[in-house]
């Protein structure tokens, strides 16, 4: 830059400098002058671009120090050098473009360095700065997470690992469940709950490709649709745009699932049945409803105590499925950048947040880790703050799924830095370099994690049943938390390790390692709502019985379709039905006094359905005895009354008709608390597949029964009619 252009700006800094001090001093002094930027001179700019010698340039500044003392204008630097540029422009268009690029070059680092002085009284650095680290590490994270939607279906990675050998199993397998539908269907036999709830092979062959839903089946962005799912609507699940971005991460968008007044009445239906403790009207609602996802969560946990580790999945995906065919296509686009968000907070989405847990956990078990490790992307993508603690398993499922890359770059994110049990995932390091053969990194890896958690390797030694050496020997976690979290670790984590590279690589890093002051070390991480929901889930003793008490055994409410949720003032409720958890209970008003009747009313009708009739009598003649006793008071007399009541048929659910003729085994009334009436569906519409909705339902078999398994109520049947059939007309088929 020219030594007159040097000189030329520093008299503009100082002038702005001037200009400053003069507002700031103002209230003190109304005599002090003000001292302002003199008036741009109009041929100033020729001299500007240089060309001219020095003579020229202090010309110039005299010219402008006139100028300055008749007409007083405020500061525009930048104008100014841009009006130059122009009159350079006109006139000296003879020059050579080498020439005017130089010319260019120097006025916009001229106009930088002005607008830098300009605007660093309007902005905060620090603010900036923050704003700027944040970002980017927003942004870093969202690059890590982002969603391919060809790994989330499990059928891909099957293909890639089994070849055409997976179509002709499928092929099989679905002949076979048709061949036994079939068979059963000729005569009256017990179906289980797979056949119960799945298309008969008969409506399956007469749907064809003719319907729109077998678009919907292959087309759907998160799983791929089964022909032997029932053909139905969304009954009002849908999704929403929240906002266009998130506080502190600029280009993320807020999504929300919502319900419509059809499904919060589903909902409210759903509440009522689960508090009657019979999986089999959540079995019969979800026949009649069959994407109902709070039902299918329900019953997939049913099928699960069943036995039926088949159907438990099938159900999670068809949940899945149904958060498919609602889902946005801006959202699916944002899950491919690992820009968009769902609030944990909110109901409608924390049962998508289930249902993707469970689809890991299942995924795991059939051994897909890759399409596993995607939805725990999935999972974490649309959250961060991973209220399901799915960063257990991605360290593992990493490197089943020889993503030790991908793990490598995660563990140096914020996502990993910022988290109290980093330091755990971080363990599982090693292995990834190891996997990318990097023996000395892996060793580096290993050594580095052994000095810092010293107890969490202790305990792996132990496991994998081999010497431990003395660099860890005998340390022990230091409290519960730390306890808890290395049992949960070496529960996840032991058979990645149980390899014989992983050994030699674990014994010399062990070997090599120093024996530390592990009381000097960090403290241990809080035990999370989000680890005690993992821990609850997983289901597994010895890690439940380490979760602190005051986190999993004062929960409430906490339900199998909604575990440990946020505390009631956390939530953001778009209905009061979306309250009746809370409701029920903290025991409010009418919900509490319903359930509790109901509960004496059943316990009563069982050990009444258990009783001859002396046995009965003998009670009864008991119980009216306590009600003519002088010494009870009214309370106590009104208890005994309703004893009577339903021990002599007059107190059933559902009305006070003589329901006590059909003998000790009836075991409902007519109506169920909480259930559905024969008019429930008369206000309800169906926006989806118009025409097609249960069409094929009279072509079902009544008189199919279902009966449950080993983990269900092996005593209990009932079919299609149960809930229609008289009680004398079921006392004779028993």
């Amino acid at each position: 830059m020219a030594t007159r252009q040097m000189r030329k700006l520093q008299k503009q800094q100082e002038l702005l400098r001037l200009q400053n001090e003069a507002g700031r001093e103002d209230d003190e002094s109304e005599d002090e002058p003000i001292v302002t930027k003199p008036k741009p001179n109009a041929f100033a700019g020729f001299a500007a671009l240089g060309g001219g010698d020095d003579d020229d340039g202090d010309q110039d500044t005299e010219e402008e120090t006139k100028e300055a003392e008749d007409v007083p204008e405020p500061v525009a630097p930048a104008k100014k050098s841009k009006k130059s540029k122009k009159k350079k422009k006109k006139g000296k268009k003879t020059e050579s473009p080498a020439a005017e690029k130089e010319e260019e070059d120097d006025l916009d680092e001229i106009d930088r360095v002005l607008e830098e002085l300009n605007l660093k009284g309007n902005k905060n650095p620090v603010s900036d700065i923050a704003t700027s680290t944040t970002a980017k590490s927003t942004s870093q994270i969202n690059e890590l997470l982002r969603v391919n939607f060809q790994h989330l279906k499990a059928i891909n990675e099957m293909r890639k690992l089994f070849g055409s050998a997976i179509e002709a199993a499928r092929a099989e397998q679905a002949a076979e469940a048709n061949s036994r539908q079939q068979q059963r269907g000729a005569a009256r036999q017990n179906v289980d709950l797979e056949t119960f709830l799945s298309v008969p092979p008969a409506v399956q062959q007469q749907l064809g490709k003719r319907s729109m839903f077998e678009t919907v089946l292959r087309t759907n962005p998160f799983i791929e649709g089964k022909k032997t799912w029932p053909r139905d609507s969304t009954r009002g699940l849908k999704m929403v745009r929240v906002t266009e971005s998130c506080e502190g991460e600029p280009g993320v968008a807020e999504f929300a699932f919502t319900h419509d007044k059809t499904y919060d009445a589903l909902e409210g239906n759903f509440y009522g049945l689960v508090q009657m403790y019979d999986p089999m009207q959540l079995v019969y609602f979800l026949s009649r409803y069959p994407y109902h996802v709070s039902s299918l969560i329900q019953v997939s946990k049913v099928a699960h105590q069943d036995q039926n580790s088949y159907l438990a999945h099938d159900l999670i995906e068809r949940a899945l499925f149904t958060f498919g065919r609602v889902s946005l296509s801006d959202f699916r686009k944002r899950l491919g950048d690992g820009t968009a968000r769902l609030d944990f907070n909110r109901p409608e989405n924390r049962q998508f947040f289930l249902a993707g847990y469970n689809q890991i956990k299942n995924l795991v078990l059939k051994g897909t880790y890759r399409t596993a490790l995607e939805w725990a992307k999935f999972v974490l993508s649309v959250n961060h703050d991973d209220p399901y603690g799915v960063l257990n398993w991605i360290h593992v499922l990493a490197i089943r799924a020889y993503e030790a890359k991908w793990f490598i770059e995660l563990c140096k994110s914020p996502l990993i830095a910022n988290l109290g049990t980093g330091r755990y995932v971080k363990a599982t390091l090693p292995l990834a370099k190891l996997q990318l053969k990097d023996n000395a990194g892996a060793r580096a890896a290993a050594i580095e994690s052994i000095e810092e958690l010293p107890w969490l390797f202790c305990a792996l030694f132990s496991a994998l049943n081999i010497d431990t050496p003395r660099s860890v020997w005998g340390v022990q976690p230091r409290d519960d938390e730390e306890a808890l979290h290395t049992k949960l670790y070496v529960h996840l984590a032991k058979d990645i390790w149980n390899n014989p590279a992983a050994i030699s690589l674990l014994t010399e890093a062990a070997n090599a390692a120093r024996k530390v002051d592990f009381f000097g070390l960090p403290p241990s991480p809080v035990v999370s709502l989000a680890t005690a929901r993992f821990v609850y889930l997983d289901n597994t003793p010895e890690l439940m019985s380490a979760v602190p008490r005051k986190i999993l055994h004062t929960a409430s409410p906490n339900f199998d379709f909604d575990p440990l949720p946020p505390p009631k003032e956390d939530n953001i409720f778009s209905s009061p039905t979306q309250k009746m958890p809370w409701s029920i209970s903290e025991g409010d008003g009418e919900h509490r006094r319903t359930r509790l009747h109901e509960q004496a009313q059943a316990a009563l009708q069982m050990a009444r359905a258990r009783m001859n009739e002396d046995q009965l009598r003998a009670v009864v003649d008991d119980a009216r005895a306590r009600i003519d006793d002088p010494e009870a008071d009214e309370e106590q007399r009104g208890v005994w009354r309703r004893i009577v009541d339903v021990l002599t048929g007059q107190g059933w659910t559902g009305g006070t008709g003589d329901v006590a003729e059909g003998g000790a085994g009836s075991q409902r009334g007519d109506v169920m608390p909480g259930g559905w009436g024969d008019d429930f569906d008369e206000e309800w519409g169906d926006d989806d597949f118009e025409g097609e909705d249960h069409w094929y339902e009279d072509q079902l078999d009544p008189e199919l029964e279902l009966e449950f398994g080993p983990g269900g109520t092996p005593n209990r049947r009932a079919t299609v009619e149960d809930a229609e059939e008289s009680d004398e007309e079921e006392t004779a088929r028993r």
